[in-house]
């Protein structure tokens, strides 16, 4: 008789990276990561029991290649399977986001939804991605990532 493999549950935090900010991220992806750590340890234990086990990584975005590779349109990015859940910007200049989830509408993505968002897409099917273009909230943090500085000290 042959082994069963565990499933595996692919989750992915994809953001920006905001060097323009003095740090990797910001606070409004902290409070994602901290929502969607939270979520995933209380639905690990329901996922144990489908013999699924929740694979959490976090991914940086530096350059608009790397998002263009990644497909995303917004950051944060939670993909879950083969679902995306991302915020839409309300400005590029802001850093205020909207995340819209089952008809509520959210600053950020409380953990309650997050387990939705969790169960949705283990049984998301795979389907083509489409090409989206990256929102201009993103171009201008990479932008900003991919300008030289000056070797020589000057500014």
């Amino acid at each position: 008789m042959e082994a069963q493999t565990k499933k595996k549950l692919n989750v992915e935090l994809i953001q920006v990276e905001m060097p323009a900010m003095g740090d990797v991220s910001c606070s409004a992806c902290n409070i994602v990561h901290r929502n969607l750590t939270s979520a995933i340890q209380d639905v690990q234990k329901l996922f144990n029991k489908l013999d699924c086990e929740i694979i959490f990584k976090k991914t940086n975005i530096r350059t608009v290649e790397e998002a263009e590779k990644n497909q995303i349109i917004a950051s944060p990015t939670i993909r879950v399977g083969n679902l995306d859940f991302y915020p839409r910007h309300l400005g590029d200049s802001s850093e205020e986001r909207e995340w819209a989830w089952n008809g509520l509408i959210m600053s950020s993505p409380d953990k309650e939804s997050l387990i939705e968002v969790l169960l949705k897409g283990y049984f998301e099917p795979k389907k083509e991605k489409e090409k989206n273009e990256l929102s201009s909230y993103i171009l201008k943090h990479l932008n900003k990532n991919e300008t030289p500085e000056p070797s020589c000290g000057c500014n």
